[in-house]
């Protein structure tokens, strides 16, 4: 497997409110994680950073047995678990922190993305918010998480179209976040673990809305499967979102599974 993950600021802000990690738990297991902070220049990145450090952490305290002589418990219902006790715990991180900043943080809060890949055995997935997996192999694209927006629930109901939610002034407004809450319920969903080939890569695109919400999944897609290593196309994807504007900042993550 490869990884290669990339943030930046982007075009028009002046703080970069997103932060990444890429952790081997243990040999073979490898989490990656995107997070995209919400609530004033210095709640946004506060918010990102001590979810992600906390995820990721915990994630670690609950795979890896008690007794070091024990072998980690790598089994579906097990690592489900992991991924949903870490993100509450990363929850619980965060708002407490906001409640004992004298209001200095308040309102603060991350979306959080993450993919769990135990080498050819297993791939989990969860996420909170709008930031999104996506899978590209065989020429297609496909959206493997769904985002907690107001627009997402609006197109779920009926009452928008695919096209006007790409362009809604409102399509940034999410439903779902870390740290808001008293309590957090991330989606986590299981993947094909079946690796790719040389003749038919298999990609799995971990990002913030500033690359998504910015440029188009065709887009996405053509640069993936157009740049010959994995960091020209973290990098061209990068590019290509600032060229558009670079409205927000921009985060990816790319797996050569």
């Amino acid at each position: 497997m490869k990884f290669y993950g990339k943030t930046d600021v982007g075009s028009c802000r002046t703080e970069n409110q997103d932060c990444f990690g890429i952790y081997e738990i243990i040999p073979g297991v490898t989490l990656l994680a995107v997070c995209d902070g919400m609530g004033g220049m210095a709640g946004g990145a506060t918010a990102s950073r001590l979810a992600l450090d906390t995820f990721a952490e915990n994630m670690r305290l609950h795979i890896l047995p008690d007794n070091p002589e024990d072998e980690p418990d790598l089994g579906s219902i097990g690592l489900r678990f992991a991924l949903n006790a870490s993100a509450s715990d990363a929850n619980r991180a965060v708002l407490k922190m906001a409640q004992d900043s004298d209001g200095k943080l308040e309102g603060m809060g991350t979306t959080l993305v993450a993919l769990l890949v135990v080498e050819n055995t297993l791939i989990l997935s969860l996420n909170i918010g709008d930031s999104r997996l996506y899978e590209i192999s065989n020429g297609r694209i496909e959206q493997l998480t769904k985002d907690h927006s107001y627009v997402q629930h609006l197109l779920d109901l009926g009452e928008i179209t695919y096209e006007e939610a790409q362009t809604s002034p409102i399509r940034n407004i999410i439903m779902r976040a870390v740290g808001i809450d008293d309590d957090v319920a991330g989606d986590v969903k299981s993947h094909d673990p079946s690796p790719g080939t040389e003749a038919a890569p298999r990609y799995m695109l971990l990002c913030s809305d500033g690359l998504s919400g910015v440029i188009s999944d065709e887009e996405i897609k053509n640069i993936v499967t157009t740049e010959n290593t994995i960091s020209k196309k973290v990098e061209r994807l990068v590019a290509a979102a600032n060229a558009a504007g670079g409205p927000d900042n921009i985060t990816v993550i790319l797996a050569e599974i």
